[in-house]
């Protein structure tokens, strides 16, 4: 139960801007995109072998929401506002809401280290773990 909702809050996939397309499409969209053929659902944040494709992924979607904007800082009230939509467990909603407040979201020259990042942070603070 705690994956389907750490995939909905890492990947930050809603129909908040994009309102034709659901997570899914989303997600996929976002994989095209940036040539990952692998289950980015089943990652683990703390690999030091994240794929980078992968962190282009996390970004790819966090751009399609507005909450990465363009001059690759994170959106900290659109990532909240998100989370207050799409988590529907109180307790890990709260936990995350917390983390972000917890975590410097200082942007970077490359806007996919950034997102990872944030993602990580975020999750990690939270105690939301893949594996």
């Amino acid at each position: 139960m705690y994956l389907s909702h750490l995939v909905a809050v890492a990947v930050v996939l809603t129909v908040n801007s994009v309102l034709s397309l659901t997570h899914d499409e989303i997600r996929v969209a976002c994989e095209k995109e940036n040539n990952f053929d692998g289950d980015i659902r089943k990652l683990d944040y703390n690999d030091p072998a994240y794929p980078k494709a992968a962190k282009c992924v996390l970004a790819c979607s966090l751009e399609k929401q507005d909450v990465l904007k363009s001059d690759g800082s994170i959106d900290i009230e659109k990532e909240k506002e998100l989370i207050e939509k799409l988590v529907k467990e109180d307790e890990l909603k709260k936990k995350l809401l917390k983390a972000i407040e917890e975590c410097d979201f200082t942007a970077k020259a490359d806007k996919c280290e950034t997102v990872y990042e944030f993602v990580k942070c975020k999750n990690t603070k939270a105690g939301v773990h893949l594996r």
